[in-house]
């Protein structure tokens, strides 16, 4: 049976929503602004979620998801337009959680991303609490200095000491600005994706020892602790080579010019590339020093995905034939190479043939 909600009736404060504030945030802030806790002001509005614990909660990552029925008696009891409401907390919008025609009730979830908020931001939004979610691509606060994606996240930075990071962040929102917050941050991790664990474990490029040098160095810089391992490493320690490699991925230009073509135009990708991580002064042989980048280019190219497509990685379509993309390298010197190498056994073998026949006789 259904527990009788009092009369919703107009509270003495209501908190000024803050714009990308988290649903659970900006309701436990109208609860502190009206001297009571989060949990009992949440039984005005309708039946609590039973994971709900009576324990301070984690604002940071609380999304509280109301119906309509509850929405309605928060508008009651705020006296807030609930559009305006809702475009300044999206997760805030009413939703379904049971048949229509359901009473008032709440459904507790959690955000899960790679972003963190900025904690000297939060200060300046009276301890409202942003949604992560809508951060999009701010890996860095450049305002506060404090680093906010992945390993390192919520670390305060000396900028000065390391300017290379804060130019980074600027340019990832240019890219960002120029290819769509999405597209930016989902080429940021594919790079990353390469730059601390495929080109670390799969193949270990002549160039890469370079890199790992850089990142460490900038670790020393900042006055860091030092990591043991490169996937230990702070996020902020290799974010210029990330921002670097994911304005290429996002790029259409370069993302088509990586598929393998039969006149090797896709030697310019590999070498903007190496110069966009400052790398390698020998010339570009071969493009399998980017193992299994290649690779994957080629296997996604068979569906007709490039490197900036919102596929990439994803699955093969079953409704779609793949197509035939030849393995091209940049250059014939490999090949060459191979040749070479087969013409020597062969004729190492043929010389044993021969010393052995003229053994016998």
């Amino acid at each position: 049976m259904t527990q009788a909600l009092p009369p919703p009736r107009k509270i003495p404060v209501v908190p000024r929503p803050r714009h990308g504030e988290l649903s659970g945030s900006y309701l436990a802030r109208v609860a502190r602004a009206n001297r009571t806790d989060l949990r009992s002001f949440l039984t005005l509005l309708g039946s609590l979620p039973p994971a709900l614990s009576s324990e301070s909660p984690d604002l940071a990552v609380m999304v509280l998801t109301l119906n309509e029925a509850a929405f309605t008696r928060l508008l009651a009891y705020t006296g807030l337009d609930g559009e305006q409401l809702i475009r300044a907390i999206p997760s805030l919008a009413p939703r379904a959680i049971s048949p229509l025609g359901e009473p008032p009730a709440i459904r507790l979830s959690f955000v899960k991303t790679l972003a963190t908020d900025c904690p000297g931001c939060r200060l300046r939004r009276d301890g409202a609490h942003a949604d992560t979610r809508l951060l999009s691509p701010k890996t860095a606060c450049l305002r506060h200095g404090y680093w906010l994606f992945g390993q390192g996240g919520g670390q305060r930075l000396n900028l000065a000491a390391i300017p290379e990071v804060a130019a980074a962040q600027r340019r990832l929102e240019r890219v960002a600005s120029h290819r769509g917050p999405t597209a930016a941050m989902r080429a940021y991790e594919i790079a990353s994706s390469y730059l601390q664990h495929s080109w670390r474990i799969d193949s270990h490029p002549l160039w890469y020892p370079d890199l790992v040098e850089r990142w460490y160095r900038r670790v020393r810089t900042a006055g860091a602790t030092s990591a043991r391992t490169t996937w230990q490493l702070p996020g902020w320690a290799i974010h210029p080579e990330c921002t670097s490699v994911a304005a290429v991925f996002a790029s259409p230009y370069w993302a088509a010019l990586a598929v393998p073509a039969p006149d090797r135009r896709h030697r310019l990708f590999y070498q903007r590339l190496l110069a966009e991580l400052a790398v390698g002064d020998a010339p570009l042989r071969t493009m399998r020093t980017f193992d299994p980048l290649p690779r994957d280019i080629q296997e996604q190219a068979r569906w007709g995905r490039l490197l900036n497509d919102p596929d990439w990685g994803a699955p093969p379509p079953a409704t779609t034939t793949a197509k035939a993309v030849p393995f091209v390298d940049i250059t014939d010197n490999y090949e060459r190479s191979i040749r070479l190498l087969a013409n020597s056994a062969a004729a190492a073998t043929a010389n044993k043939m021969t010393f052995y026949n003229s053994d016998t006789i």
